[in-house]
């Protein structure tokens, strides 16, 4: 919906009105507690005889013991039909583990998609998995997903605010094995309750869902039964009780770590270091670090980084950082950001959740800071002096399947200091109605320079059903506003948007789900009532399975920057293919009205961005991936070239076995005349227990055109995760 200045005037409540507003939501939410979803509790069978992990359910246990599930219904692409192919799960525990065993029946076996790769890169083939809500929140669940031949893949889901979120960097020890025969596949699981987070009862209630994904058809299966009517899958499980005492997660951990690295004129570098987790509790960790490894095997994927207004945002890769941290993520001002913190020489943090509440403390000391994000990735501007990052963090369970919560993030930096704290909260109304919110204050003193307690607000209310949907939200960011821990790269705007969406399912084979967005809103200047953008968006989805989408959207748009109104039009499609089983693939094209970023003479050109991508899998075990990134800027349509910027990616992995790969990495930049080559062997027992071998080389382009080696280096990697 368009809004006139009138209208916004009325929304944009005085900062001191929200900030009353929000305390209240936060301190009534406290008064009121939620209470359980009704719904009648399934008792899983204690087994005094474990089974053996082969992938073979040949004990009698799994039939005459375990509790057995066969009324999986489909999901997708015929929510509630019955499932195309029979699949039973069975259910068990003993004081060590939780037992899970599938036997999925396929009528083609020959058509079953099960490569064997590395950990967490299975979401291409079929699977099976398991949702596991330890603490019966209905938001939140540890996830483990198996192909046919037992290969892992393990996340946190998150379902808040309306939005689903898989989390792939989350790691747990558990044990799997999968073997194929002429009538499907079998799957066994052992999962560790000491590789779990729970509450410390003797006798449990969780919540759990089971799924299996058949690849080529797009066709998901749960049990139990699960509606699109209703927001979210976890809300949806089925509760289970474990009765009687299990092995906690009062467990000691210790991963000494040592590497190695050998730089183009510079001696080798052996750094060894120490990571130590102590279990509290089943529901209280802490881990500490002294000299982490925080070196990164997987590089950033090339990003275009030319003519951008604002920081890219680079996800975080470093273990120390990711254990944890869905407990520090936000409705949407994102107050922490962990690639902020650079180069630390220690770390410690303590995670848990004790009755309804989740808790958080995060420390690092960090002897390479720097005060912009811009200089994060481009090799630059760091302090001399080290700082010392602090945050803390509290959310607690309100009302059914929602939260309030607070956070204070601090860094110090020798007399210069950001602080901010703020609250936020996610409520879920009759099951489709959602409110979401954050009020934020920051304090900054840099240089001689200090500001005064300055504010930023977010504001989104959001319904989501099965054939429709709407939203509206509200945010404003004081000019002086900063978050060095966090990630906000842009300030000084109040903006009020909306959005509904339609949607059909046809229920095709190659048609799933159509969907039809529209999207409008207008941002001001925080201050003054100058309208600085605009944007109307139309955005068509055809979704061809679960796991092949094709977008289309129309952008309107009013840009202002350097004191020019830029008013633009253009067209975007994007999509992600993997109807065969032998080539994934996806595209991406922008094209329209672009502006050029210079502060002095800005001026409106014409733009086309491309980006394609595709993996060859000639066979189960070589993977052949290709990425495409170009952006060709003209002063005006038809105009004179103002640059041409190209990026290419080339990958190939071949897995030797389950544990040992071998890969490699060839990236060029044509803008910058740079060619990136890397070769790494990986060994890989289990999350934690690594060794890796690495060779990187970087070449550049001389004057005469020529690529000569301007640096090189070869990297090693020993770690072993010691569970006591």
């Amino acid at each position: 919906m368009m809004c006139n200045k009138d209208f916004f005037r009325v929304t944009a409540v005085p900062c001191r009105n929200l900030m009353m507003s929000g305390i209240f939501l936060f301190l009534m939410s406290f008064c009121l507690w939620g209470t359980p979803t009704e719904g009648k509790a399934v008792s899983v069978p204690r087994i005094e005889t474990p089974p053996r992990i082969d992938g073979i359910l040949d004990e009698a246990l799994w039939e005459n013991q375990a509790l057995k599930i066969e009324d999986f219904v489909q999901f997708a692409p015929k929510e509630g039909d019955e499932p195309t192919e029979i699949t039973t799960a069975y259910m068990a525990f003993d004081r060590k583990n939780l037992y899970f065993a599938f036997r999925c029946r396929d009528k083609q076996p020959d058509k079953i998609r099960a490569t064997i790769t590395k950990r967490d890169n299975i979401m291409e083939d079929d699977w099976v998995v398991v949702f596991l809500d330890a603490f019966n929140e209905k938001r939140r669940a540890f996830s483990f997903l198996l192909n046919p031949i037992g290969i892992q893949a393990d996340m946190i889901r998150m379902e808040e605010g309306g939005s689903d979120n898989m989390d792939d960097s989350w790691d747990t020890v558990f044990y799997s094995e999968g073997t194929m025969d002429s009538q499907g596949y079998y799957v066994e699981i052992a999962i560790p309750f000491k590789s779990l987070r729970f509450p410390d009862d003797v006798d449990k209630t969780w919540n759990v869902m089971l799924g299996r994904v058949i690849a080529r058809s797009g066709e998901i299966l749960l049990w139990p039964g699960a509606t699109q009517k209703i927001s979210g899958l976890i809300s949806q499980g089925n509760e289970i009780e474990i009765r009687g005492e299990v092995e906690k997660g009062r467990n000691v951990e210790l991963m000494p770590v040592l590497t190695s690295l050998k730089v183009k004129g510079a001696k080798i570098d052996p750094e060894p270091g120490l990571n130590f987790k102590w279990g509290l509790n089943s529901d209280l960790t802490m881990d500490l670090t002294l000299n982490p490894d925080f070196s990164q095997i997987e590089a950033d994927a090339p990003q275009i980084e030319v003519n951008q207004r604002f920081a890219l945002y680079y996800a975080e890769k470093r273990p120390f950082f990711l254990e944890g941290m869905e407990i520090f993520r936000f409705p949407e001002l994102e107050m922490v950001y962990t690639r902020r913190i650079i180069d630390p020489s220690a770390g410690a943090k303590l995670t848990g959740k004790t009755g309804r509440f989740t808790y958080g403390l995060l420390s690092a000391y960090d002897t390479s800071p720097t005060e912009n994000l811009w200089e994060v990735h481009n090799g630059g501007g760091t302090r001399g002096d080290n700082a010392l990052f602090n945050i803390i963090r509290v959310k607690a369970d309100v009302f059914k399947e929602s939260y309030v919560g607070f956070c204070l993030a601090d860094k110090e930096i020798d007399g210069t200091f950001n602080r901010v704290a703020g609250i936020d909260g996610q409520f879920k109304f009759k099951r489709n109605f959602f409110l979401s919110f954050q009020a934020i204050g920051s304090k900054t003193r840099y240089e001689e320079r200090e500001t005064k307690l300055v504010p930023a607000f977010y504001l989104d209310f959001s319904s989501y059903h099965k054939y429709w949907g709407a939203g509206v939200d509200w945010r404003s960011l004081h000019p002086d506003f900063e978050a060095s821990s966090g990630y906000i790269n842009r300030v000084d705007y109040r903006s009020l948007s909306g959005y509904a969406f339609f949607q059909v399912y046809p229920e095709k084979r190659y048609l799933h789900q159509v969907r039809l967005t529209l999207r409008t809103g207008r941002r001001f200047d925080y201050f003054e009532d100058i309208l600085i953008d605009t944007w109307a968006e139309a955005d068509l989805q055809l979704r061809l399975n679960e796991f092949s989408q094709v977008f289309i959207k129309y952008i309107h748009d009013m840009e202002r920057y350097a004191g020019f109104d830029f008013r633009k039009n253009s067209i975007n499609a994007n999509a992600n293919i993997n109807l065969v089983r032998w080539l994934p693939f996806g595209f991406s094209l922008d094209i329209g009205d672009g502006i050029f970023y210079d502060p002095e003479a800005p001026y409106l050109g014409w733009s086309h961005i491309y980006s394609l991508y595709f993996r060859l899998k000639p066979g189960r075990r070589l993977q052949i991936g290709f990425d495409l990134q170009k952006q060709t800027f003209w002063k005006e349509r038809g105009g004179e070239l103002a640059f041409d910027y190209n990026v290419i990616r080339q990958r190939t992995t071949y897995q030797l076995s389950k544990t040992l790969s071998v890969r490699a990495i060839l990236d060029y930049n044509h803008f910058e005349k740079k060619i990136y080559g890397s070769f790494l062997t990986s060994w890989v027992l289990q999350p934690g227990t690594v060794f890796f071998f690495g060779v990187d080389n970087h070449l550049l382009r001389d004057e005469f055109g020529k690529y000569m080696r301007n640096d090189y280096s070869v990297f090693i990697k020993f770690s072993y995760w010691w569970r006591m």
